[in-house]
């Protein structure tokens, strides 16, 4: 699925990037022209904040699901047997799951993060330019 969308998005990447890399040339330069590949790519968080949310709102699914199975399989309420097998396939997933929300979660706090501290040495640079 991933190489099917990388492929997507990498017809719209290639031009964005060689129009913004014609006008840069120096290593700074060349950091700008990334940083506005990003911000065309996602002009204002908008996609990153709902993929964030979405990951949010799945993993609470999955922490309920498994919550209302242990507490089905510890008051034995329904099939005792299905529902140990269905938390048996649930704790099998629990590693992979958790590592995908805590990569998604990690990836979304650390843009913003770099964000915040790029949109204030920008801040800072312009005052010490002597304006008021």
């Amino acid at each position: 699925m991933f190489p099917i969308l990388s492929s997507i998005l990498g017809i719209f990447q290639d031009p964005i990037k060689k129009a913004a890399s014609k006008w840069f040339e120096t290593a700074q330069d060349k950091a700008q022209a990334t940083a506005i590949y990003l911000k065309a790519l996602d002009p204002n968080g908008q996609m990153r904040r709902s993929i964030t949310t979405t990951t949010m709102r799945l993993y609470s699914t999955y922490i309920y699901v498994m919550l209302f199975l242990l507490l089905a399989q510890s008051f034995n309420l329904g099939n005792t047997q299905q529902i140990s097998s269905a938390i048996s396939s649930m704790k099998d997933l629990f590693l992979p799951i958790t590592t995908a929300f805590g990569t998604i979660m990690s990836a979304s706090f650390a843009v913003n993060g770099v964000n915040s501290f790029t949109d204030g040495k920008i801040k800072t640079n312009t005052n010490q330019g002597g304006e008021k």
